[in-house]
């Protein structure tokens, strides 16, 4: 990997962390209050993380793959499964010797290593580092973890299934992962009201913001008010014990896994992240209630967590180089950061080449996508030496026109170069015309091609949240020049 990834990937946590430390401080201070936690947990699983669920996964063309429908809830069962199993029998192995002196130890202790942090860590990291289809993709992983979390941590902490237990894994944030395949599936993802999709975007976008203050509250309760029984013990054996295992072993053996199983690019990036990850704050809850041994479970999440701060970036660069996922990593460059889009007057221009008619959900497939024909095409076929006389030869231009509704609907891309207004057009190739006015400029700098996808990303991103000026989608058009082969500048048409 290279400096600018670790550095993202390092910022991108310490982001994370310090949001849920805000929610830390927010309780020490009482504006978060305990009273109000149960009510905003509700709000919370029951409406926003629906919302947030349901915008990132209906149309999502990551579950065009039908892998990445049925593995990842298994891999996610089989992680949780794997590192209750590994960490019970190093408990019981061990015994005495570290202070697993007790059948409820030992079985707190294993609940608390296998049930690693599946939600509000991960799904800012997985949608900041890999994008979309990855975040998508670890939703659906997020069922497996709940079935295991049911089935096998409820067995281990309370000593057998509990009666009614598959409601639990029936909950909303399940249910509409299911709703929205279902919708993928039959070929609704278009057919949703603007209005619905108006919605679930404003309610989605205070979901994760939320649940992490309410983990740094509970995180913090934990730490200072935590209500467990005297214990002349000491802390460190299970403080190492649980970062050997949940933050070194078993990031390893996921890793493996995910290097040697036959799985999706997406799930491979779920992985990367999932490997990464602490022991989550919910099983200090779940031993509680079925009469486990606090003290020791909440070691095992203080002592992960805080470890975890330092060893999450190095497992998530280590899992990106291991499972070769470096190309796949979003760049953030400074221009990205620091260079907003301008406002520039465009003459019209006459523009010749190949076409093809396609939309954003199929390109988002490699397997239905045709931009990449388009332009293998274009080399192959030398379109190039069919244009005469081109107003600027070092420089190639793409035409998105023809747009049947908004970046969702179908359009028409042209690859080719300008020519004069009254040049003529030969007879192979197809033409369009860029009409005069003011288009907003945006620039990408990066590896190609995957820099214009994450130019678009940004593009579609910035009319989302700025509403100072609306897509007109009559014609957007890119502009690679030869003397700058890593940037494309990018001029989207705009309403007057």
């Amino acid at each position: 990997m290279n400096l600018t990834q670790v550095i993202t990937i390092v910022s991108i946590t310490a982001a994370v962390f310090t949001v849920m430390g805000i929610g830390g401080v927010a309780r020490s201070l009482q504006w978060l209050s305990r009273e109000a936690d149960a009510g905003l947990l509700k709000l919370g699983i029951r409406i926003l993380m629906p919302c947030f669920i349901f915008v990132k996964v209906v149309g999502n063309p990551a579950f065009e793959t039908a892998a990445n429908v049925y593995l990842p809830p298994v891999w996610g069962f089989l992680a949780v499964a794997l590192g209750c199993f590994v960490a019970y029998f190093y408990a019981r192995g061990s015994g005495a010797r570290l202070g697993f002196d007790t059948p409820d130890k030992i079985h707190s202790f294993a609940v608390c290593i296998g049930i690693f942090n599946y939600g509000f860590i991960p799904i800012p990291l997985i949608q900041e580092i890999f994008g979309e289809r990855a975040l998508g993709v670890l939703f659906l992983h997020n069922v497996g973890v709940e079935l295991g979390i049911w089935t096998i941590g409820v067995s281990l902490a309370s000593g057998g299934l509990t009666k009614g237990w598959w409601k639990n894994v029936l909950n909303p944030p399940s249910v509409t992962i299911v709703i929205s395949l279902l919708i993928n599936e039959m070929g609704w993802a278009d057919m949703v009201p603007t209005f619905i999709t108006q919605i679930t975007s404003i309610l989605s976008a205070g979901a994760i913001p939320l649940m992490m203050l309410l983990i740094g509250a509970t995180f913090y309760d934990q730490i200072f008010h935590a209500k467990v029984e005297a214990d002349a013990s000491s802390a460190w054996p299970t403080y190492i014990s649980a970062v050997m295992l949940r933050l070194a072993f078993l990031p390893f053996l996921f890793l493996l896994a995910a290097i040697y199983l036959p799985v999706s690019l997406e799930l491979k990036q779920v992985a990367a992240i999932q490997a990464a990850m602490p022991a989550a704050v919910f099983p200090v809850v779940l031993t509680k209630h079925y009469g486990g041994d606090a003290r020791t479970a909440l070691r095992v999440v203080i002592a992960s967590t805080v470890v975890g701060f330092v060893t999450i970036p190095i497992w998530i660069s280590t899992g990106i180089a291991w499972l070769g996922l470096e190309t796949t990593v979003l760049q953030q460059t400074p221009e990205e950061i620091i260079v907003a889009p301008q406002l520039e007057p465009v003459e019209a221009m006459k523009i010749v080449g190949i076409s093809v008619r396609t939309n954003n959900r199929s390109e988002m497939n490699p397997e239905t996508a045709q931009i990449p024909l388009l332009y293998d095409k274009y080399d192959q076929d030398q379109i190039d030496s069919l244009i005469v006389d081109p107003v600027s030869p070092g420089k190639r231009i793409a035409v998105y026109g023809d747009y049947e509704s908004d970046q969702s609907g179908k359009f028409t891309i042209l690859l080719g170069k300008q020519i004069g207004a009254d040049a003529d057009v030969p007879e192979a190739l197809d033409k369009v015309r860029i009409h005069r006015g003011n288009y907003l400029h945006f620039v990408g700098e990066g590896e190609m091609p995957q820099v214009v996808l994450e130019t678009w990303q940004k593009i579609w991103r910035h009319f989302e949240e700025d509403s100072t000026y609306s897509r007109s989608f009559e014609a957007d058009f890119e502009i690679y020049d030869e003397a700058s082969p890593n940037r494309v500048d990018i001029f989207i048409a705009v309403e007057e």
